[in-house]
């Protein structure tokens, strides 16, 4: 398991605002390659880093193991 730091921070942006199209936007990156990016990392995890809900998204256990870990770097 080896991230970019592009994927790092955009797994950060987009738990920190609730929402893939936010932190696509605020990484400077199209919708269609943030969402590549975030299903390759559960991927290589074996384990979904974001759960949907009606108004966004939130960081699954997984995904707060990662965002911990992003925010360290």
């Amino acid at each position: 398991m080896r991230f970019d730091l592009t994927d790092l921070r955009l797994f950060l942006l987009v738990a920190e605002r609730g929402s893939i199209t936010h932190g696509a936007e605020l990484a400077g990156l199209a919708l269609a390659s943030a969402s590549a990016r975030i299903k390759g990392m559960q991927e290589s995890l074996g384990a979904p880093l974001l759960e949907r809900r009606r108004r966004g998204v939130v960081p699954t256990a997984a995904g707060q193991a990662l965002l911990h870990h992003a925010r360290a770097v």
